[in-house]
């Protein structure tokens, strides 16, 4: 009896150790699940918009914004929604219609809006801004903003906003579906943190776990909520939790596939082909005017009702 239970805990061991090396093997390594405490996920908080509101100090990540990550900060918003605040990254300009598109999270609101319940309802918040492209300004300037949809449910966390800016901002479109995230590599983090001025963080793609993209190295805090992930030409990801509200833990994003797919469910999926390389890269030339061209970046967009 002793050797028959003897025999099935050694098979039964051996088994494992075969279950566990095929399944390291077949394993994507290229971008892997990344496991956490499911319990240790936290929502950011909303932060009320007095800017030292809410910060933690003890190692938090510092706050950069030096001229060689302007390029990131400019296109990066605080958005301001009754007396509470978040962040946002501008993700498109229609010169025609004169609307600055940002992008945010969607926990600024209570529960679900589509872009159709939007009209009926004409939210509104502001937005502030530190810069006009490569320019700071010498003081924040506040534009109203109408909110068009926002998804406040784990794992849709996104929102959709437009404004009339006084200046043709640059901006960070959002980048095409096949764009593949890989684990190891650095992206670029916009954010208010406490509601304080826009700040950059560098940090690094450590994989997913469910819906989430999980960075790490300078985690948000709260304020952040609704910045940008960054590439150096797209946007990928938006902010919306930590593991750590100290800044020690790791950065929850809502990704990719998911902001695309609530553009889309919304009437805004042509938001997500501005960015489509080979649009970008086709010379388009004017048949009322051949020798005149449109600018590389011109993308023709859908006729409105």
């Amino acid at each position: 009896m002793k050797k028959n239970i003897s025999y099935i805990i050694i098979s039964f061991i051996i088994l494992s150790l075969f279950l566990l090396l095929f399944n390291n093997k077949y394993k994507d390594k290229k971008f892997p699940e990344y496991n956490y405490d499911i319990h240790s996920v936290e929502p950011m908080p909303i932060v009320g918009n007095d800017p030292y509101a809410h910060l933690a100090h003890g190692g938090a990540p510092v706050e950069q914004r030096d001229i060689n990550v302007r390029k990131w900060l400019a296109s990066g918003l605080k958005i301001s929604v009754s007396g509470a605040s978040g962040s946002g990254t501008i993700i498109y300009f229609d010169p025609k219609e004169s609307y600055a598109y940002v992008q945010s999270c969607g926990h600024l609101w209570n529960g679900n809006m589509s872009a159709e319940e939007g009209k009926k309802r004409n939210l509104n918040c502001k937005v502030i801004t530190w810069y006009h492209n490569d320019k700071k300004l010498d003081q924040t300037k506040e534009y109203q903003a109408e909110v068009i949809y926002y998804i406040n449910t784990r794992g849709k966390d996104c929102s959709l906003l437009r404004f009339k800016p006084d200046w043709i901002p640059q901006y960070f479109c959002i980048a095409p579906e096949d764009f593949e995230f890989v684990s190891g590599m650095r992206l670029h983090s916009i954010g208010c943190d406490g509601g304080r001025e826009i700040a950059h963080y560098d940090v690094r793609v450590l994989g997913e776990r469910g819906a989430d993209i999980v960075t790490t190295e300078n985690s948000p805090r709260p304020g952040r909520s609704g910045g940008g992930l960054l590439t150096e030409d797209y946007y990928v990801g938006i902010c919306w939790g930590t593991t750590d509200v100290l800044g020690n833990g790791n950065g929850l994003f809502t990704p990719l596939k998911v902001l695309r797919k609530l553009n889309e469910e919304n009437g805004y999926g042509w938001l997500n082909d501005i960015g489509i390389s080979w649009a970008r890269q086709i010379p388009i030339i004017d048949r009322n005017n051949p020798q005149g061209k449109y600018p590389l970046d011109y993308i023709p967009l859908p006729k409105k009702n």
